[in-house]
């Protein structure tokens, strides 16, 4: 049962996980990173994952499997290998949306068809209204958990507990583009002379800024000793080493909010379902080839484009066309959650002055009461910090509930927001 530690909420308050928990899988060393040489990469990946979705099937003798599907490299690369290497095998494609005029339900669809799939989807505008039940699920608090009813869907239709992800190609093989153009483009020569490990890590969680705010040592209340040197000592081994830049990035990332937030997150999921979530990324073969696979040959610093094996892969296979623009995948926009629905009211019931969490001192009253007023003004705030302010309220949202749940017990995972 999950207890108050004062330590943890701040991180899971300003990094969105707590790398202090136990991990969803080993954590990497700056080793496994160093750049070996490989020649005909595209090739071992394919052989990696042939040989892993075989000895699956061999292994657990499924006919039939549900995969969540967006219209991304990664998701699509799964659908595209399993019909390849397992074209008798039953595929349920599952995509989700929340009502948004850029969901990528259509094109998922669409590539549902190409590979002789059935198709189903599913639009979330609520995101919210279950959550005391989902962070009793995963024990922590978290607001970002509508993943889950992607998986629930699959069960409850199917009753089947085989299931596909594209977790962890972001990761391995150079997804987060944006943050590393974001990175590069903030090194100074003196950092690289210098290599200046706190620097590079400030660069890097400025590159996460939507997990934090400015003021992030004011939201807390006065029984949290918030200090950015304890964040800072968390990614002192991913970029105090010899590794270049951006494979320290990739360090930081494996060892990030892969390892401590979704794959915790899904093993919480696979246990509530009773059901096994795969990825064709995160094999221990793929985990121990991709990591070595120099930076150069997943990303592209001149171009932007990164996972270049992956796409390179894709390209030989049916509606390639359709993914190789595509970000969005199941992130949610936030201004949008804000403005429509219930989003607000919930909020205002639940994150004021007299919150369990301000009435016990985790976060600070006037630290709420000055954000409230900043998101009322939608025409005088900048639209990066409103986002990044509905974020952390979402999160509060998210400890008030969790807090609720498990230590005032005020609250029970039954209730509806």
């Amino acid at each position: 049962m999950p207890k108050l530690d004062y330590d943890s909420i701040l991180r899971m308050l300003t990094l969105r996980y707590d790398p202090k928990r136990e991990p969803g899988k080993k954590p990497l060393q700056s080793m496994d990173f160093i750049p070996m040489h490989f020649e005909d990469i595209e090739v071992k990946l394919v052989n990696i994952i042939r040989d892993d979705l075989l000895h699956k099937q061999q292994e657990l003798k499924f006919k039939e499997i549900c995969l969540s599907l967006s219209s991304g490299i990664d998701s699509v690369l799964t659908l595209a290998m399993i019909r390849s290497i397992l074209p008798d095998v039953k595929i349920e494609c599952i995509s989700m949306g929340f009502g948004d005029t850029d969901d990528e339900i259509n094109k998922a669809e669409e590539l549902s068809k190409l590979y002789e799939c059935n198709f189903h989807s599913i639009t979330k505008a609520d995101i919210l209204n279950e959550l005391p039940k989902l962070i009793n699920i995963v024990k922590e608090p978290r607001w970002n958990l509508y993943p889950y009813y992607i998986f629930e869907y699959g069960k409850q239709r199917f009753n089947n507990n085989i299931f596909f992800s594209g977790d962890g190609g972001d990761e391995l093989l150079g997804g987060y583009v944006f943050r590393y153009h974001k990175f590069l483009s903030l090194m100074t020569p003196d950092i690289i002379r210098k290599e200046q490990w706190k620097e590079k890590v400030k660069l890097y969680l400025s590159c996460h800024e939507r997990d934090w705010v400015p003021d992030q040592p004011d939201m807390f209340g006065r029984i949290i000793n918030f200090s950015w040197e304890k964040i800072y000592a968390l990614f002192e081994s991913y970029f105090n080493n010899n590794l270049f830049h951006l494979d320290q990035i990739f360090l930081a990332d494996f060892n990030g909010k892969l390892l401590f937030d979704w794959l915790p997150q899904n093993k919480a999921f696979e246990e509530s379902l009773h059901l096994n979530i795969y990825s064709i990324f995160l094999s221990d073969n793929m985990i121990k080839f991709a990591t070595h696979i120099p930076w150069q040959k997943k990303y592209n610093p001149s171009t932007g484009e990164g996972k270049i094996p992956l796409r390179v892969i894709l390209s030989k296979y049916k509606g390639f066309e359709k993914v190789m623009n595509v970000k969005k995948g199941f992130s949610i926009d936030l201004d949008s959650l804000w403005e429509r629905g219930n989003t607000q009211d919930i909020i205002n019931r639940y994150v004021h002055s007299n919150s369990e969490v301000v009435k016990a001192q985790l976060i600070s009253e006037s630290w709420l009461k000055k954000v409230s007023n900043l998101l009322k003004q939608r025409d005088k705030i900048d639209y990066q910090l409103k986002i990044r302010y509905i974020s952390k309220m979402l999160s509060i949202l998210a400890l008030e509930i969790w807090y609720r749940l498990f230590i005032s017990r005020s609250m029970t995972e039954r209730q509806k927001l």
